[in-house]
């Protein structure tokens, strides 16, 4: 293992995130996609489209991995599958990552279930069904198993079968789709929305051909399709920079070792050197909404788009009158698992007969930072799962510490954004204590209180957290004033 210095601790579920969102919620597919569109018009299924297409998939221009989907008959329906392998440069560590993603459709082309597989630093198992307006999902991952019903208020798509229902539609210039989709990973239905434009020339494996580019938003994230008339996708554009193109099956198999580190890659430069306890940090944001996010409140002032950043007094904590916290702070989660034996016991073993909550809450953060070994994991994390591994970047810490303070009955939320190292922000996520107030600590660089040189952008589970994907690439920090 490569040594591990604090500027490689930072958020390495972005590519997890990334991961999911195009395997989820992009819509493409070669050969499925015409198939779907043929099944439903009643022709019969070309032989070739059983075979399925290659997608070489490319970061920065260098090889990053490749994608195989596929069509096949399945009782009266037909299964929509695609595998994804990549090989990325995750700070400066080599990590691995496969994906296998299936849609069970009947023969109306409706889905009626899905699997979800992702094989990184941690397997993770999704299932789904749809029963009526209901969607039951199962989630596997390290040994621990979580169920949940989702009531659905429209008739779910998976990604696999967003573009035969286009196809179907017709595809226009300047038509624009509204469809709901499932997201196992959240857990959520969501919606994303397609504009068809007008037609371009791309040149695909030494040929060219005329497509339509769609242009996509998924919870403000974008991302765009060169589909042809027929449904082929020849090439996508996904968050983060990633593109994926229609190559031969002997090209798009070929994996090398990528050099360019996607974390350092997503850092946003900043024009001030800051010191490791920044107690004060005004800065000047831009290239965002800055109304959607969470950005203003708390040690957080904004005003139009300058952000004042004040580092919590723990001395003044108990002469703040506190207000009423919502209750959701103390719950267990699918991620969250506070009240799982384990978590409950570990946190009172740490606590014992301390009362004073800020005392436990620094007890607690004591425990995990010393105990968790600091090293890039590649994972959407269980708090149990962690609790069993002790490794981790700041998910994996930020993701215990919730629990076990939860557990300890301190109200706790997660907080993504970014945190500075060397003149650049980096994305980041920490706990936030409330404690008469909010405190943010951070129990991976060994903060307690954090510092002001962490940005907040949202709070919130996995579901939040995906609107990263929104501000990656886009926003910009401009240093005014420190102390």
């Amino acid at each position: 293992m490569a040594n591990i210095t604090p500027k490689r601790l930072f958020y390495a579920a972005i590519v997890i995130l990334w991961v999911a969102t195009s395997a989820l919620l992009l819509f493409r597919h070669n050969g499925l996609n015409q198939a779907a569109y043929y099944a439903v018009n009643k022709a019969i299924f070309p032989e070739e489209l059983y075979k399925g297409q290659w997608m070489g998939l490319y970061y920065k221009g260098e090889k990053t991995g490749y994608s195989h989907r596929k069509v096949e008959k399945a009782g009266d329906g037909y299964k929509i599958s695609e595998k994804m392998k990549m090989r990325l440069n995750v700070m400066n560590v080599q990590k691995d990552i496969e994906t296998f993603t299936a849609a069970y459709l009947g023969s109306d082309m409706k889905l009626r279930s899905f699997e979800f597989m992702l094989n990184s630093d941690v397997t993770m198992n999704i299932k789904g069904r749809v029963e009526g307006r209901n969607l039951k999902v199962s989630m596997e991952t390290a040994g621990a198993k979580s169920e949940r019903v989702i009531v659905l208020k429209d008739e779910p798509s998976l990604n696999l079968s967003l573009i035969p229902n286009i196809l179907m539609e017709g595809i226009k210039p300047d038509k624009k789709i509204r469809m709901a989709v499932i997201d196992p990973i959240t857990m959520t239905q969501e919606h994303v929305l397609v504009e068809v434009g007008g037609k371009e020339r791309i040149m695909s494996m030494n040929v060219m051909q005329e497509v339509f580019r769609l242009s996509g938003s998924f919870k403000g994230i974008e991302f765009s399709v060169w589909l042809t008339e027929k449904g082929e996708v020849l090439r996508e554009e996904s968050p983060l920079g990633f593109v994926s193109v229609k190559e031969t099956e002997a090209d798009a198999i070929q994996l090398g070792n990528p050099s360019v580190d996607i974390i350092a890659q997503v850092a946003v430069p900043v024009n001030l050197k800051l010191p490791f306890d920044t107690k004060y940090l005004r800065v000047k944001l831009s290239g965002i909404n800055l109304k959607v996010l969470e950005i203003d409140g708390g040690r957080q002032n904004l005003k139009g788009d300058v952000l004042e950043i004040r580092k919590e007094d723990l001395k003044k904590v108990s002469e703040i009158q506190s207000i009423k916290v919502n209750e959701e702070y103390l719950k267990d989660t699918v991620f969250i698992q506070s009240k799982d034996p384990m978590i409950v016991s570990l946190a009172m073993e740490i606590v014992r007969h301390e009362k004073d909550a800020l005392k436990k809450a620094m007890l607690i953060y004591e425990w995990v930072y010393r105990n968790i070994k600091k090293t890039p994991t590649v994972t959407i994390p269980m708090a149990t799962e962690v609790l069993k591994s002790k490794r981790g970047d700041c998910n994996e810490h930020t993701m215990l510490y919730t629990a076990l303070a939860r557990a300890a009955g301190i109200p706790t939320r997660i907080a993504l954004g970014l945190t500075y190292k060397d003149g650049y922000f980096y994305y980041h996520a920490w706990p936030e204590i409330f404690v008469t107030q909010w405190i943010a600590i951070d129990p991976t660089l060994g903060q307690f209180p954090a510092d002001a040189a962490h940005i907040r952008i949202t709070t919130g589970g996995i579901d939040k957290q995906m609107l990263i994907l929104a501000v990656i690439g886009k926003i910009r920090i401009e240093g005014l004033e420190y102390r």
